[in-house]
């Protein structure tokens, strides 16, 4: 007996082991298909999270350890399994559930704050307050597949939401169609895209959720590289170069 329980304890610390990224790795850090959190590298443009990384990789790099950042834009799902299996270590603009905080690691401060929104067709007039105004209107919803803020706008009762669109876009367009009433999602990328579109859509102006996004972290990050993110990140947060980047996307 005692010899199998010691083949387990080995078992376990081989696995931790081959499993974790050594500390000295090159850490990958991932771009997600949301503008303006991210652009491609054609389009000479810089996201709010691109910016962050930059930021943040140029800190690392004082302590010697380097960062590269994957240049495909890749969809939520995608992101969330190569973090969880450790193929990308960072992703920069998650926001918080309880099960993803079973999976993955989050930075300890927040890189910044969006607000949840709603776009509607331009010749809509009606303005919700809250949520419960929302669900007292029973209308449907449109949200995007796998994101956090979808899954916080499915826990209240009553509401219909249509969450089966994996492009933010054709949300946006199903609402110019009038396919659905409303699409959700928050101010950043809803901002961005409607003042891009020429469709016959718009912001409604209730924030109807403010929160936090964050750094992801994949569990395979050691202790110690996760302290070295965590302080580059209060670092930016101390000197204020955290909030100037911020300033570039949002007024709070």
């Amino acid at each position: 007996m005692k010899i199998i329980k010691t083949y387990y304890a080995y078992l376990v610390l081989f696995s931790l082991f081959a499993f974790s990224v050594p500390v000295n790795a090159e850490l990958i850090f991932l771009k997600q298909n949301s503008s303006p959190k991210y652009f491609s590298n054609d389009e000479n443009k810089e996201g709010i999270c691109e910016l962050i990384y930059k930021e943040v990789a140029s800190r690392l790099k004082k302590q010697t350890v380097n960062v590269s950042i994957d240049p495909i834009l890749y969809p939520i799902k995608r992101i969330l399994a190569m973090i969880k299996s450790g193929e990308g270590q960072v992703f920069c603009g998650a926001g918080r559930n309880k099960k993803r905080e079973a999976l993955y690691f989050y930075s300890k401060n927040p890189v910044y704050q969006p607000s949840n929104v709603l776009v509607m067709h331009q010749d809509d007039s009606y303005i919700a307050k809250d949520y419960a105004d929302l669900q007292s209107k029973e209308a449907i919803i449109g949200a995007f597949y796998g994101a956090s803020s979808t899954t916080f706008l499915k826990t209240f009762e009553g509401l219909r939401v249509a969450d089966h669109f994996d492009e933010v876009k054709d949300g946006l367009s199903a609402v110019a169609n009038k396919i659905i009433p409303y699409f959700y999602y928050h101010d950043l990328g809803l901002t961005y895209l409607v003042n891009q579109s020429n469709l016959p859509i718009k912001l409604m102006p209730t924030k109807f959720r403010t929160y936090q996004h964050w750094l992801l972290y994949s569990k395979t990050l050691s202790e110690k590289q996760i302290i070295q993110l965590d302080t580059v990140l209060d670092s930016m947060v101390d000197d204020g170069s955290l909030r100037t980047l911020q300033a570039k996307f949002f007024n709070y």
